[in-house]
């Protein structure tokens, strides 16, 4: 089993967030479509954005939450997901780039879900809840905006 604290899970979320960034734009940077290259650096700027709110977390800790240590038998293989974004050489269009988005979206919001189910602590299930309650927010502005941007 490995024993990780709060605030190493939650820094592994920014560099997530980071990574799934730099990947969005790198796709827009070598995308002829606009629409494409419009979706794809749309959601490099909410990566960015939600690494930044979970960096707001790790700064702003008066419960001392992040020095919660957590149990768990799984050595954070998330990182994996990452391989889910595809080089899109096969997308047609936003919405295939908004499915694999969603993927990534999706296994945050069950990783918080998780570890909200295995809390310890009040003020661990309270972040843990803040942070799956904001991933799903962030699921509803991303298909909506890409939806939006399919539109027009």
């Amino acid at each position: 089993m490995a024993f990780r604290q709060v605030k190493e899970l939650l820094q592994w979320v920014c560099d997530f967030h980071e990574s799934l960034a730099a990947r969005y734009t790198h796709l827009a940077s070598n995308q002829g479509d606009e629409r494409m290259k419009m979706a794809l650096d749309f959601l490099a700027d909410r990566e960015r954005r939600m690494g930044q709110n979970v960096v707001r977390f790790l700064e702003d800790d008066k419960t001392g939450v992040l020095d919660t240590w957590l149990l768990d038998s799984s050595d954070f293989v998330h990182p994996r997901v990452l391989d889910r974004v595809p080089q899109c050489v096969d997308c047609r269009d936003a919405q295939d780039i908004l499915a694999n988005a969603m993927a990534a979206n999706q296994t945050l919001k069950d990783m918080y879900r998780m570890r909200r189910e295995l809390a310890q602590t009040p003020s661990e299930t309270e972040l843990f809840t803040e942070l799956m309650n904001n991933q799903d927010a962030e699921i509803r502005l991303q298909v909506r905006d890409i939806g939006r941007l399919e539109m027009y």
